[in-house]
């Protein structure tokens, strides 16, 4: 049996998000989304003992956060179980890149893998549901259309790898974007219909964001950054609730080197058909 499991775990890109109405205090939305090679990288040790160990390689909370929320909910089923956890963060924290959920689903798969969690009646949909509204996603990852209050996912055909460059332009709480968003409204909705059959011929997507204006409103330096993509003639758009500003590109590590030349400091990455691999 297993006493050490290591995944690497993708963030995500929204290529659309549109705002369909409330359930309760939630939105619920429509978003094509796509898993993104910029990585979180957790390692699960299984413990003699009852104790929840848990580090973080960065300025992070660990008294709040999906881990530890995985880790208690699985805990009510299983057993107070063992586990020491390290988290080697690299997607970026409030990007609206999905490091939080990405990290949730990492130590679920993992724990699955320890624990045969499936095999011992635990039903991961519900368990991912409780511990955020994307994390469902994230376990499986690759391209797909997130409905509801993100709790429904849909597998997209997609067979291609699209390059992508982006930009974090210093963070927003989501909660406040959503408030924002209340407040001021959204921008126009994307054809998710039709960007799915993009996907699907492997032609450049279209891309969209409602919650672009109720973030820009927070964040003045994503309508700056999205001026600089545009004057170099790429199309821009923003991921999540932002604040990160990416665009679809053949080349990215060129558009990289363009950004930095206009004084953006930006990364490059490519979407992914799998949002976990095992190491």
């Amino acid at each position: 049996m297993l006493n050490k499991v290591r995944v690497k775990v993708s963030g995500k890109i929204n290529l659309s998000l549109n705002i369909t109405g409330k359930r309760g205090p939630l939105h619920t939305l429509d978003s094509v989304v796509a898993s993104l090679s910029v990585y979180d990288k957790i390692t699960v040790r299984d413990r003699l003992d009852d104790k929840v160990n848990l580090i973080f390689n960065a300025d992070y909370s660990v008294e709040d956060n999906s881990v530890l929320r995985a880790v208690e909910i699985l805990r009510r089923s299983l057993g107070n179980f063992g586990v020491d956890i390290v988290v080697d963060k690299h997607i970026p924290f409030a990007g609206g890149m999905g490091g939080s959920s990405a990290d949730g689903a990492g130590v679920i798969a993992a724990l699955d893998a320890l624990f045969d969690l499936s095999k011992r009646g635990i039903d991961l949909v519900k368990v991912c549901g409780e511990v955020g509204a994307d994390t469902l996603y994230m376990l499986s990852g690759g391209y797909a259309r997130m409905t509801g209050t993100g709790d429904l996912t849909e597998s997209v055909s997609c067979n291609r790898s699209y390059g992508v460059v982006y930009t974090e332009c210093g963070g927003v709480m989501t909660a406040d974007v959503y408030k924002a968003f209340d407040a001021l409204g959204g921008d126009e909705p994307t054809d998710n219909d039709r960007l799915c059959a993009m996907l699907g011929a492997g032609e450049e997507p279209i891309l969209g964001n409602m919650l672009l204006r109720a973030a820009t409103s927070l964040c003045p330096r994503i309508a700056q950054t999205i001026s600089a993509y545009r004057r170099l003639g790429l199309s821009p758009n923003m991921t999540g609730s932002g604040s990160t500003v990416y665009a679809v590109c053949d080349d990215p590590m060129r558009e990289t080197k363009r950004l930095a030349e206009s004084g953006l400091r930006s990364e490059y990455a490519f979407t992914q058909r799998a949002g976990i691999v095992f190491e």
